[in-house]
């Protein structure tokens, strides 16, 4: 029996961000001493792949360098 190929969907690419860095953290704080159990690598040259946050004109951005400003859908809740 051949098992049906699995397909990534946009929503779930649009995941990988998250997953990868929810990964890299694990790695960091709770591999086991000898390392991590899995270890992620572009398929293209080899390179190990780590998550890194970026601003839209594709300059790294840390933790600290972050600020939230309202959005488009912010509301004032009304007194009541």
């Amino acid at each position: 029996m051949t098992l049906p190929k699995y397909v990534i969907t946009p929503k779930g690419m649009d995941l990988v961000p998250a997953v990868m860095g929810l990964l890299q953290w694990g790695d960091r704080y709770r591999a086991d001493p000898e390392g991590p159990a899995t270890l992620t690598r572009h398929r293209g040259c080899g390179a190990h792949v780590h998550a890194q946050i970026r601003c839209s004109k594709g300059r790294p951005v840390q933790a600290d360098d972050v600020e939230s400003i309202p959005g488009p859908g912010f509301r004032v809740k009304p007194a009541q």
